[in-house]
């Protein structure tokens, strides 16, 4: 909107809403955040970390956007014993906080002018109670809302200090009112918003700051009377749209050349692993571990997106955070962690872990809580509570469920005493909230022979892969299995038959599910095929302090597609077909071409692309790929060999930051036998993540972080000499209808 539009805008409500306030009590001071330039804004400073701060749609014309974790405003403006202030303002979500009893919360704050002697403070914590404190000579006084703050909506929110007394308001109405013993006492430092009077610290983050769009401050020079603001909040439409005014613009990641384009993700700040995987109707939906206000790990909400193609997701409201149900207990207020999502008979059902900070049999914690949604797009859900608590094992996490003919199954990935294990109840009784059995056995083999020397077992995943197999996955965690350690932290399975109320393995030993570790925890769904479509996390082996200059941490997997191979023993990953549709013209086609024992540059895409090799004779491939090459020799190269059955992953050269973390050269067997000679490679690249498939059967995922923007050079060798005849194809990919990336 131009300076002009907004002008005649503002005219327009003045000259049509009768406002009683008087010319004299005009505001004292107004922020319309309609330009966020320094020169613009002063006297008021906006803090990000990011190149410049976020605007967006507002109230009227544009609007401040809050990342919740580095950016926050200050003004140097002086109030007195009397005021009014007015603010609107749009929340994503809650303020983060440590995962500390009620008693041990450190608040965010709205708006603030706080020290150690005066001043006023609207505050928020992380469960949306709020309210304001105002300082004076006979002491601090309080006032609190009675209902949780609005989400996902533009609010108006005012406070009015005269001597007798403040009030609260929220979109004109009064919301708490409390008489002052004494006229409040003026604080000496500068307002702020977005930032918390007592910030709370974990690792090298601030993790209770405000997530949201803040627009049209105004300050007045004494206490408005409740007519007056109303009539202020009466200039405005009833309702107004917070949709495009809470997505993160893309300016904010404009000049990331590691975070990627075409994964599916959040729009900002923190992901772990997606579960809840559920097509309703021709409607994919993704459900995934999110803190919404920052890189970092504390109160895990269910963050949730949709897709129409697999292609596309948008990202929507979060389905389910924290919550109290007393003053000082929620059986979730620790957090949602994940869990699993069915549709059944028109409504959807949600399980997932609730923590809390209680004892953990009489509370259910862990325990896992139950929630169901009757929305047609699974937006809005009414959560029933705990269902089962976690007596029968050391520890459970991640409820599973399959259905076996008319009976519903559920798996919880477990600590037992003798290490990673599961948990199974089988449903009963199918009132609201169920009535589930606990049974001692799932498998037919003890669970110390089949694991791989781990404290818990975490995302489980049982599903028919063939008409007499079933696989069972999980990811071994804790013990001797470590994120970068040997066993690393990966996704295992085992193939077995179902039957008589167990599960049978065809041997007790796992087999890793990649080739490579750097992609685990997949949530698996039936595309209209019948086939399972599987999306995981591909983590992140750089260090906090990369991802909190980042912005964000984690994404998930292209879509795979699972199948069981020849052998009948073996699970197959190849890309979704659905992936096909981001091929753009080719950038690239050769015939069987020579390679040489030097590296040779084939060409730098400019974005996302698909790298296909294909052997040119009846020999399996013998070859290194470098990726991500930079004109300052930053590059990540894969080694071949399908004469020996191995294959490479050296990251020596992938980065000069010194901002990574994880194990630089990684090396494993490949088993010609089940996934076939190698013969095809099916590469996809996009920013810092990479994703291989060989003979659209063995497959792993990764991330690289080099340090150069200009790092998107593709070079192939052939280390065992002159001779090796490949075929190379490159496709640049982009979601269909959109122009190919730059």
């Amino acid at each position: 909107m131009s300076g002009l539009q907004r002008l005649f805008g503002f005219l327009f409500l003045v000259l049509v809403t009768p406002l009683p306030v008087a010319a004299e009590e005009l505001p004292v001071y107004r922020q319309d955040f309609e330009r966020l330039d320094a020169d613009t804004l002063a006297p008021m400073r906006l803090h990000t970390q990011f190149a410049a701060p976020d605007s967006v749609p507002g109230v009227v014309g544009r609007a401040w956007r809050s990342d919740g974790f580095s950016s926050w405003a200050e003004l140097p403006q002086k109030t007195a014993k009397e005021f009014s202030l007015t603010i609107w303002l749009a929340l994503e979500s809650y303020p983060s906080d440590l995962e500390v009893p009620v008693s041990s919360l450190s608040p965010s704050s709205i708006v603030h002018q706080w020290d150690d002697r005066g001043g006023f403070d609207i505050h928020i914590d992380t469960f949306g109670r709020w309210g304001a404190r105002l300082q004076t000579d006979k002491g601090e006084v309080g006032l609190a809302a009675e209902k949780n703050f609005p989400l996902y909506q533009w609010v108006q929110l005012g406070l009015s200090v005269n001597e007798g007394e403040a009030v609260l308001y929220l979109d004109g109405k009064t919301v708490a009112r409390k008489a002052l013993p004494a006229p409040l006492r003026p604080a000496g430092v500068p307002i702020r918003l977005a930032r918390a009077v007592d910030e709370a610290e974990m690792l090298n983050f601030t993790v209770n700051r405000l997530n949201g769009a803040f627009d049209e401050l105004r300050l007045y020079r004494r206490g408005l009377s409740a007519a007056e603001m109303r009539a202020i909040r009466g200039r405005y439409p009833d309702t107004i749209s917070a949709e495009l005014s809470l997505a993160v613009p893309e300016s904010r990641f404009a000049g990331d050349h590691l975070r990627p384009r075409l994964h599916a993700m959040p729009p900002a700040n923190w992901s772990n692993e997606p579960h809840g995987f559920v097509k309703v109707g021709d409607l994919w939906h993704l459900f995934y571990q999110r803190t919404p206000n920052g890189p970092y790990k504390t109160q895990m909400h269910w963050g949730h997106m949709v897709s129409r193609d697999l292609l596309r997701w948008e990202n929507i409201e979060d389905a389910l955070w924290p919550e109290l149900q007393t003053d000082k207990f929620g059986f979730d207020m620790k957090g949602i962690w994940s869990g699993d999502v069915i549709y059944d008979g028109g409504k959807a059902f949600a399980f997932y872990t609730s923590v809390n900070h209680f004892d953990r049999l009489k509370a259910s914690n862990p325990g896992v809580s139950m929630a169901v949604s009757e929305d047609p797009e699974l937006r809005h859900w009414r959560k029933l509570g705990p269902i089962i608590n976690s007596k029968y094992v050391r520890d459970f996490r991640d409820p599973y469920l399959f259905r076996d003919g008319g009976t519903w199954h559920m798996l919880i990935g477990a600590a037992l005493k003798s290490g990673g294990g599961l948990d199974y109840h089988v449903l009963e009784k199918s009132e609201e909230g169920g009535n589930w059995e606990h049974r001692r056995r799932f498998v037919s083999e003890p669970y110390r022979e089949m694991d791989i020397g781990s404290l818990i077992w975490e995302m489980p995943v049982f599903e028919p892969i063939s008409d007499d197999t079933h696989i069972l996955v999980v990811n071994p965690i804790g013990g001797e299995v470590s994120k970068y350690g040997d066993p690393a932290t990966r996704a295992v399975y085992w193939m077995g038959r179902w039957r008589d109320g167990l599960f049978h393995p065809y041997s007790s030993e796992p087999k890793n599910l990649d080739l490579l570790p750097g992609h685990l925890a997949p949530t698996v769904e039936r595309a209209s095929d019948d086939s399972l479509r599987a999306i995981g996390i591909v983590d992140e082996r750089r260090t906090p302090q990369a991802q909190e200059d980042a912005g964000w941490a984690h994404t998930f997997s292209f879509p795979r597609r699972w199948q069981l191979l020849e052998d009948g023993r073996t699970l197959g990953q190849s890309p979704a077909p659905e992936l096909t549709a981001l091929r753009g013209r080719p950038l690239l086609e050769t015939g069987a071409q020579i390679l040489s024992r030097e590296p040779r540059e084939l060409l730098r895409p400019e974005g996302p692309y698909e790298l296909l090799i294909e052997a040119g004779d009846d020999q399996p491939l013998v070859l290194e790929v470098d990726l991500l090459v930079s004109p300052d020799e930053e590059y990540t190269r894969l080694g071949f060999d399908g004469e020996r059955n191995t294959l490479v992953l050296d990251k020596t050269h992938s980065s000069k930051s010194s901002q990574g973390e994880g194990p630089n050269r990684l090396q494993a067997d490949y088993d010609s036998a089940a996934f076939g000679p190698m013969r095809t490679l099916r590469i996809f690249v996009d920013a810092s993540v990479i994703e291989v498939f060989i003979n659209d059967a063995a497959a792993f995922s990764f991330r690289s972080y080099p340090q150069d923007p200009q790092a998107r050079g593709v070079r192939l060798s052939s280390p065992g000499g002159e001779g090796r005849r490949e075929k190379v194809t490159v496709w640049p990919l982009h979601v269909p209808g959109n122009q190919q990336p730059n």
